[in-house]
């Protein structure tokens, strides 16, 4: 008790260090205190009407089998998604090191907004960081303001995880399964986004 007592204030600033991040720049962040934010944030996101500039006759719900997602993207042109945009890979990842499947699930995000430029005509660069292609995105119309929150919410988190933010398996999964919205909202415009009758061969 002793100990507690003459050591107590070190020991709250190492509970401290253990809840938050500091990012280059001189960012911090709660790291729980943002998951918090970032969920309620997704239900908005997860609310949304797809985007407008899509015509009305291809907003369908998407009925691709995650098998196909990445034999999809390859046809298309696009860059196949790391996990074949199934989140169990990384919830899977997540069970042996947390913080090694926030930093593969930060690579998914940034795969999937090149592809989107792509499949929208944007023009952006490979120096482009991620959330200048996400702003880019938004200001074409390709997502809303809600999905680019959202998205710059998760690579946040993602990043105080590579930048070495001690992640539980609880809050690593928490913020998988915030990401998941972004990849719904992915899959339905892999599914009607495109004019040339693709149909999957498979049924969810």
């Amino acid at each position: 008790m002793v100990t507690v007592l003459l050591f107590r204030s070190r020991l709250n600033a190492v509970f401290v260090r253990l809840r938050k991040a500091d990012l280059p720049g001189g960012v911090s962040l709660d790291f729980q205190e943002e998951i918090q934010e970032v969920r309620v944030l997704s239900q908005q996101v997860a609310q949304q009407v797809e985007n407008p500039n899509i015509p009305e006759e291809k907003k369908q719900r998407p009925s691709i089998p995650m098998t196909e997602a990445n034999a999809r993207m390859v046809s298309l042109g696009l860059r196949p998604s790391p996990s074949g945009l199934d989140m169990n890979y990384y919830r899977n990842l997540a069970s042996q090191d947390p913080n090694l499947a926030l930093a593969g699930l930060r690579i998914e995000i940034d795969v999937l907004a090149r592809n989107l430029a792509q499949g929208f005509g944007v023009d952006v660069s490979d120096r482009d960081s991620g959330g200048r292609l996400l702003h880019k995105l938004r200001d074409f119309g390709a997502i809303t303001h809600e999905q680019l929150q959202l998205a710059l919410k998760v690579m946040r988190l993602c990043n105080a995880a590579v930048h070495g933010q001690v992640v539980s398996r609880e809050q690593a999964d928490e913020v998988i399964d915030i990401a998941n919205v972004l990849s719904e909202k992915y899959l339905n415009w892999l599914s009607w986004g495109f004019n040339d009758e693709w149909k999957p061969k498979n049924k969810n």
